[in-house]
């Protein structure tokens, strides 16, 4: 009995359990890491897409302020929101990142900063404007946010009236930064006499307040499908070319047709009765990448037109209110609006 004990023992230890019950590791927050920010951030921190996330740049982050960025990501920017992550996920990357920089939380108090917000807009004006835009977004002289421009800076400025940043921050944070500055980064110290503690108060209260300015679209139906189906009254082919002479009427330059399937199976056994037609604005283009960067992987638009087995033909097209929700980018709501009115104009125009 006693050996059987032993032996039930042993297997507990290397099975991970104990008579409590189960012993189970934390999440690997360096394999988090590596998974999900290395490819923006590299491997040690040293930031490329995404921000430096080493050494002296997480002195003045707080860990509620890495919790919420990868939960709320920066909407309209590269970085997106983590928001299937579990607490535990996030905390172990927040660890992991505190660990390898060797840095300590900052102590700030959780306080809101009172402010006069007009007299931050004019301090804002004649020392922050420059760099971080007049809006916030980040889009000031020499950034290199578009290709046209000259890069003059490191690392480009935050977009600090962007609402994933808005909700992250606290005014603590954002008054320490812009008192001692951030090293290693272009952006300077203004507690050495350069603003008083109440001019600082009246920018952290500005900025506060361009929370105000991002209107939040109307929630989205759970159910919504992330795509229209309509029927065709022609034939495939009928179909086919009363959508690129609709595209064309619209000013839209039309890519060579692709296959649904191409790719996907060997060329013999595809399905030539499912095309779609990618076609684009380079205008239109340049404006919505503007707004959201990462745009290009959905990029071109598409119409899809199908028979199916009974002979009849379907175009199908993008939900694009479904489609702006997945880049967590409230600004495309309006690109999308204006897509959507397009869309429908050339299905008309093609199932007359």
């Amino acid at each position: 009995m006693r050996s059987r004990r032993a032996w039930v023992y042993g297997l507990c230890l290397f099975m991970g359990t104990t008579a409590g019950g189960i012993a189970q590791a934390g999440p690997d927050g360096r394999a988090l890491y590596v998974e999900h920010c290395s490819a923006c951030h590299q491997m040690e921190g040293q930031g490329g897409i995404g921000l430096p996330l080493a050494n002296a740049k997480l002195a003045d982050m707080s860990d509620d302020y890495l919790r919420k960025s990868v939960l709320n990501g920066r909407p309209g920017r590269v970085m997106p929101a983590f928001q299937r992550m579990s607490d535990a996920q996030v905390d172990s990357i927040v660890g992991f990142l505190r660990k390898r920089s060797g840095t300590v939380e900052p102590e700030l108090s959780g306080e809101p900063v009172v402010g006069n917000v007009e007299n931050g807009a004019v301090v804002y004006a004649e020392h922050c404007q420059k760099c971080h835009g007049e809006d916030g977004s980040g889009e000031g002289e020499g950034t290199g946010v578009t290709l046209s421009r000259e890069r003059t800076f490191l690392v480009m400025p935050a977009s600090i009236s962007n609402p994933g940043f808005l909700a992250s921050v606290s005014d603590q944070m954002m008054h320490k930064v812009i008192e001692a500055g951030r090293e290693s980064s272009d952006m300077p110290a203004f507690g050495n006499g350069k603003l008083s503690a109440e001019e600082i108060n009246d920018v952290v209260a500005f900025v506060r307040s361009l929370e105000q300015r991002h209107a939040k679209p109307a929630p989205l139906d759970p159910d919504e499908r992330p795509t229209h189906v309509y029927e065709s009254p022609y034939d495939f082919e009928t179909t086919l070319a009363n959508v690129k002479a609709a595209l064309t009427g619209a000013n839209f330059r039309i890519f060579p047709d692709r296959f649904l399937e191409q790719g996907l199976i060997d060329e013999f056994s595809v399905n030539t009765r499912q095309v779609g037609v990618r076609f684009c604005n380079f205008n239109v283009l340049y404006g919505m990448l503007g707004t959201e960067p990462r745009l290009g992987i959905v990029l071109p638009c598409r119409i899809t037109i199908m028979q199916r087995p009974d002979g009849q033909v379907v175009l199908v097209v993008p939900n694009l209110r479904v489609v702006s929700r997945w880049f967590n980018n409230d600004d495309l709501v309006g690109v999308w609006d204006r897509m959507e009115e397009t869309f429908l104009q050339i299905i008309e125009e093609v199932t007359l």
